[in-house]
């Protein structure tokens, strides 16, 4: 072989070799910088999912396409891009105008539920003013045939243009319009929001209306899938992270809550203790029938309906039949007396017989459920009543599920105050709790402030920090008379601007004013301990805000482990119609915060008894249970976010006002000198009783009657 060959050989050889070794050193300069890329999006923003979901949304597919296309044949086909380049270029413009299209279109849930499906990079190529983004989207789709042609000028082009856009706009369209379903079935999916299953008797032919399960029972925000349900829920601004309207604060997203989660009782263990509950009562000549059974979360409901009864003997007519003369239905006392009987027979102690469950003919026999499950806090605020009460602008409280498995929802602003009671454990502290965080899911700072005192140190003290709180929590006795004195200083400003207005609620004055009214709620955790201090003046002035208040916004939520007369007084409970009750020692504390028996009875752990003005008598629910790891991300949440300045709500007396109470404090120590003089042997006691004072300032008057001589130190 001639030396020339072979030297071109070495030469072609040595160069491929070159251009492999070029080649590797690319690849990983390539797996490098991604690699670096991916450690800077996570240091900065934490997981790069989040990240690629807030900067690019949905339009992270196209992007990713056209990227690795470019890069895979900038690699191996570097000429090919070259002479290709108007199709790279042309393909570029499409993705842009894709990823700004989708930037018109949010999710219910998630990131892109705030940065819409094309995330922040779609806002900026599209977004909102409407027609300024799509005049954006025409100019790319208008310009880059110029770019790419300029002398491709004239009728034909415009002509060709519009076509293009035509037919682009209707595949965005088609394109978008299965997202939406791939979207909605994935949601369904996750949230479990299934129709409700309704099995009926197996084997017995009498079991009519048994229905369970949890979860699915609520109606889902997108639908029932089996058409069941045509009207869809309407999506709260800001219950999944959308916004509140005109607010300039972000809602958190209930993606920080735990999944939703589905509970089921077999068929089988319904129908074993329907019969049992039958051959129980028949064994005492107690004829029923089990019609309707329902079961929930922690308890089973059996309708009974009371059978019938022949009087002396068997009364035969004509036909054979029995006549309705020898015939009378199973008294209801009847059956209530049998009360211990049945908890034998179902081998529980814990049973509660409702006669008659209003608005059915049947009396309502409640068991625990032998398969119970828990109601998580996202299970009701992905139901349609959340969404709705959200929706018109209330307080939703997501309360629980009751007998039925139907998600419980009240509405602050309409109730308009609530009393909640129970024993240590029954999950009193839970549902508090539940009221704020449903808040704190609904409502930014501008529109809901809060004022919370919690003696007990531990159970409010989490939310310190949060924007909506006018003042840090309040956990000294002492400091709550001054601050229930300006949330009433508060609520005559406002009275003074509605009068001036024109309008008779807050609802009328947000609707014209410039400003409009946050709602105020105060929360209190332990009434008893306030009571014991601050005596008449602290019931004096929860009694005034629930009179007064609801017009103004102003909402009471009081929590007591003691329902005694002393703590929830009678004047109290007239202001305060709404109460829930948990789980108490006796009759007694159950006839003070419901004025009728049964919370005696309740299983604790967030079982509860509900008494509104919907109802005429006390309902069964199940309440929801926040864990304390979801208080923290949604607490965390807010701390992380700074928004527009809010207006200060002082909680501090003014001058004239302590000017006021030092004369007070001297006219109760002449009266108090007044009763030492004719006893010298006056105590605590009585000076609380005479002059309606709490115990803390009785014993204050006692120590400064011992310092001046007139009364018998102990």
């Amino acid at each position: 072989m001639p030396t020339s060959q072979r030297q071109t050989r070495r030469s072609s050889s040595s160069s491929g070799k070159t251009g492999r070794r070029v080649g590797l050193i690319l690849d990983a300069v390539f797996l490098l910088a991604v690699g670096l890329a991916a450690a800077a999006v996570w240091f900065r923003w934490g997981n790069p999912v989040w990240w690629f979901e807030e900067t690019l949304g949905l339009g992270w597919i196209p992007v990713a396409a056209w990227v690795l296309a470019t890069l895979a044949v900038a690699r191996y086909w570097p000429r090919t891009l070259l002479q290709f380049w108007r199709f790279w270029v042309a393909a570029a413009a499409l993705v842009a105008i894709t990823v700004g299209s989708l930037s018109y279109f949010f999710a219910p849930s998630g990131a892109m539920s705030e940065v819409s499906y094309g995330g922040r990079w779609g806002s900026q190529v599209g977004g909102y003013p409407m027609p300024l983004g799509i005049a954006k989207l025409a100019a790319i789709a208008i310009l880059t045939p110029l770019v790419i042609y300029p002398k491709l000028v004239g009728l034909k082009y415009w002509a060709w243009a519009s076509w293009v856009g035509l037919h682009f706009w209707a595949g965005v369209q088609a394109v978008w319009a299965g997202i939406g379903r791939g979207v909605r079935s994935l949601l369904q999916r996750r949230r479990g929001n299934g129709p409700t299953t309704k099995p009926g008797g197996k084997g017995r032919g009498k079991r009519k209306g048994v229905s369970t399960g949890g979860a699915g029972n609520g109606k889902s925000p997108w639908g029932d899938p089996e058409g069941t349900d045509e009207t869809p829920a309407v999506e709260p601004s800001g219950v999944n992270g959308n916004g509140s309207g005109s607010s300039l604060w972000k809602l958190p997203s209930t993606d920080l809550l735990a999944p939703p989660e589905t509970y089921a009782v077999p068929q089988d263990s319904l129908d074993e203790m329907a019969r049992h509950i039958e051959e129980a009562l028949s064994e005492h000549g107690v004829a029923v029938e089990c019609s309707d059974i329902q079961a929930g979360p922690r308890i089973v409901r059996f309708g009974l309906v009371p059978g019938w009864t022949v009087k002396g003997g068997d009364a035969k007519g004509k036909d054979g039949a029995e006549e309705s003369r020898g015939r009378s239905r199973v008294k209801v006392q009847t059956i209530l007396t049998r009360e211990k009987d049945l908890a034998l027979a179902l081998r529980t102690p814990y049973l509660r017989i409702e006669a008659a469950v209003p608005g059915e003919s049947f009396i309502g026999l409640e068991v625990p459920n032998p398969a119970p499950g828990k109601v998580p806090l996202r299970n009701v605020m992905d139901g349609q009543s959340f969404s709705s009460v959200a929706a018109k602008g209330g307080l939703p409280i997501a309360l629980g599920e009751d007998a039925g498995g139907t998600p419980v929802v009240m509405d602050l602003a309409a109730l308009p105050h609530v009393l909640i009671a129970g024993a240590t454990g029954s999950g009193k502290s839970v549902c508090i709790n539940t009221i704020v965080s449903s808040f704190l899911f609904t409502k930014p700072p501008d529109q809901l402030r809060m004022l919370m005192v919690d003696p007990k140190r531990v159970e409010l003290t989490p939310f310190n920090g949060i924007p909506h709180l006018i003042a840090p929590v309040i956990t000294e006795a002492d400091e709550v008379n001054p601050a229930l004195r300006a949330i009433m200083r508060e609520m005559f400003r406002r009275y003074k601007l509605m009068e001036e207005a024109g309008t008779r609620n807050i609802a009328g004055y947000n609707a014209k004013a410039r400003e409009p009214m946050p709602f105020l709620a105060i929360i209190v955790d332990e009434l008893a301990d306030l009571m014991m201090v601050g005596g008449f003046e602290i019931e004096q002035n929860l009694v005034r805000l629930a009179q007064l208040g609801r017009a103004t916004g102003i909402h009471l939520v009081l929590a007591t482990q003691r329902p005694s007369v002393n703590v929830v007084t009678g004047l109290l409970k007239a202001n305060i119609p709404a109460r829930v009750a948990f789980a108490v020692a006796s009759q007694v504390d159950s006839r003070v915060i419901l004025d009728s028996v049964g919370a005696e009875k309740l299983l604790g752990k967030g079982d509860m008894l509900l008494l509104n003005n919907d109802s005429p008598k006390p309902r069964r629910v199940q309440g929801t249970l926040v864990l304390d790891e979801e208080v923290d991300k949604v607490v965390e949440f807010w701390l992380k976010q700074e928004g527009p300045p809010l207006p200060v709500i002082s909680i501090e007396d003014t001058e004239e006002e302590e000017q006021d109470f030092r004369q007070v404090d001297q006219d109760l120590l002449a009266k108090a000198r007044e009763l030492a003089l004719h006893n010298p042997n006056v105590s605590p006691s009585l000076l609380e009783r005479r002059l309606k004072i709490g115990g803390l300032k009785a014993q204050e008057l006692i120590d400064q009657l011992e310092e001046e001589g007139l009364v018998i130190p102990v």
